[in-house]
């Protein structure tokens, strides 16, 4: 499957701040479906996504996410 420019963008800035797509597969339009190996939830991406502010928010909410699911590991 061939990856848009702009979704590899993303995805390396993602990976630069710790968290690394797995898989990706694409769905409606330019938004993909994108697992990470940090938290087990999957996160629709648009590829369109050139605003910065909006990839700094998303980061915030994947720490979110990789916290909780962190703290329900270590809950039972």
């Amino acid at each position: 499957m061939k990856i848009p420019r702009m979704l590899r963008d993303q995805l390396k800035f993602y990976e630069s701040k710790g968290f690394h797509a797995i898989h990706v597969e694409p769905r409606n339009g330019a938004h993909f479906l994108v697992v990470f190996a940090e938290f087990p939830q999957a996160q629709i991406i648009s590829k369109n996504g050139s605003d910065n502010r909006a990839w700094h928010n998303n980061i915030a909410h994947y720490r979110r996410l990789q916290k909780a699911n962190a703290e329900e590991k270590t809950n039972g």
